[in-house]
């Protein structure tokens, strides 16, 4: 089932954002992948993405806030990612590094509608108990058949 933005309750990205310049590239295949987007099946899953008018749009699935924006663009015979747009209002998201937030949204794409591993983003040096905060704030609790490093 393809994710529309009458799938899941959205809140539009407030009027606090970062625009960033991006440069990812998708093959037909992959785009087509990304454009099915992903509706949360328990209250375990974080996200809620979906794909129109050239955007692929991330919406925390419990609140609903529009954290990323992602403007992809046909290009030759590629699709391009060219702008991400990011939420900067405190009080619906508080990481602040456009680093963490152009890796953050690449880890989901990879992670939610690739299926495929991709190495967790951190902000900087963490430890490995925060490390696995941060990919449960990100992911929700892991399921038997999601992909897991563990730190020995």
């Amino acid at each position: 089932m393809t994710a529309t933005a009458d799938s899941w309750k959205t809140r539009p990205l407030p009027e606090h954002y970062a625009a960033l310049d991006v440069d990812g590239r998708y093959t037909a295949d992959e785009f087509t992948a990304i454009q099915q987007g992903f509706i949360p099946q328990d209250m375990d899953d974080k996200w809620f993405l979906y794909f129109a008018d050239g955007w692929l749009n991330f919406h925390r699935s419990w609140t609903g806030s529009c954290v990323f924006r992602l403007k992809i663009e046909p290009e030759n015979d590629y699709f391009r990612a060219t702008t991400a747009l990011v939420n900067r209002d405190p009080e619906q998201y508080r990481f602040q590094s456009d680093k963490f937030d152009i890796e953050t949204i690449a880890f989901l794409i990879d992670r939610l509608l690739l299926n495929r591993f991709a190495p967790l983003p951190t902000p900087g040096k963490m430890s490995p108990e925060d490390q696995q905060r941060l990919e449960q704030h990100l992911m929700g609790q892991p399921k038997g058949d999601s992909i897991r490093l563990r730190i020995l």
